[in-house]
């Protein structure tokens, strides 16, 4: 057990300035067992949970560690929705409802009207109605020389605003848009607003051809830095009593604004689901990376996974660890 000021995490419970509770008696981490059974996954780099503001289990896996970072993928949309809303904060953007055309008129100048009507908060909701298949169009899109020109040349199949599809070519243009407002690249805008007062670092950030950063993969974080990340939502965006993220990204991280399937909706860059009873929001990145955020059990739950052409990726299921290990250590006896 380690307590969390090991990770740069405010040794005070963030936004409250109460030192973080004592571990109650008789609680245990999630059992070596449940850790040990996650472990089985050969490509799994990491699993750690943090409750009260403690790190009460910390695991590594075949080569994962605390200092080493790992393409976080999707995850990163996550990220992205924080950096808008904080951009909305200080005025550079007006309204997650403003068209993106505004920012971004010279790839409009020949779209239809509907297409003109697509606004920031389509993209991030994943409902900008543009046709795309998530991994294959996103390939051609990768070989083309100018990714928001190709993006937003694609064709309106639905009105925008009314279909869920997954698209990372959504988030990308939402950082063309943010990088245009700002004057900053989003991995800038991120370091000076976001990561910087948390202590974070991305240790890489890829970008496009016109050097627009991607909004939606390619982000390297370490596993604690991910958890700080998830930490910061977890206390409504404060983090040692500065409000860094707007109450309001964090509500909109847990609306449930597009039913994708029986499981899960979609938010803004962030999933939400039921688990045991309990609402679960997280980010959720290729290959097995995850944030999830458990409200009601003042938890966070970091995995990662190693996603590198030389490993055999299979990605792990947190739900069952989550629904079978995790909410019955925190419940049981003594807890």
């Amino acid at each position: 057990m380690r307590a969390i000021r090991r990770t740069r995490i405010p040794r005070t419970t963030v936004g409250t300035g109460r030192r973080p509770r004592r571990r109650p008696r008789g609680w245990i981490p999630p059992s070596c067992a449940g850790l040990t059974e996650l472990g089985n996954n050969p490509s799994l780099l990491s699993a750690l949970v943090i409750r009260h503001d403690r790190l009460v289990a910390e695991r590594y896996y075949d080569g994962g560690g605390a200092q080493r970072s790992n393409n976080v993928h999707s995850v990163s949309k996550s990220v992205l929705q924080a950096l808008v809303h904080i951009a909305v904060e200080k005025g550079d953007i007006r309204s997650l409802d403003d068209p993106v055309a505004d920012y971004l008129p010279e790839y409009f100048s020949e779209a239809s009207p509907d297409k003109k009507t697509i606004t920031i908060r389509h993209m991030l909701t994943m409902r900008s109605g543009l046709d795309w298949t998530e991994d294959s169009t996103e390939s051609r899109v990768e070989k083309t020389s100018n990714w928001v020109r190709s993006i937003l040349g694609r064709e309106l199949v639905s009105a925008p605003g009314t279909t869920y599809n997954y698209s990372s070519g959504n988030t990308h243009v939402v950082s063309a848009v943010l990088q245009k407002a700002t004057g900053m690249s989003i991995c800038q805008f991120a370091h000076q607003y976001l990561f910087g007062p948390m202590g974070i670092t991305a240790e890489h950030w890829g970008r496009d051809p016109q050097g627009v950063f991607s909004g939606g993969y390619n982000v390297y974080l370490t596993p604690r830095e991910m958890a700080k990340f998830g930490l910061l939502y977890l206390h409504d965006g404060k983090w040692g009593g500065r409000q860094l993220v707007p109450r309001g990204a964090v509500r909109a991280a847990q609306a449930r604004t597009a039913e994708v399937d029986d499981v899960f909706a979609y938010s803004e860059g962030w999933w939400t689901q039921t688990i045991s009873g309990r609402s679960t929001y997280f980010a959720w990145g290729f290959g097995g990376q995850f944030i999830y955020v458990i409200p009601s059990a003042d938890v966070v739950l970091v995995t990662s996974e190693d996603t590198s052409d030389n490993s055999t990726n299979k990605e792990i299921n947190p739900r069952e660890f989550i629904r079978d290990y995790l909410l019955p250590a925190i419940t049981g006896p003594g807890a």
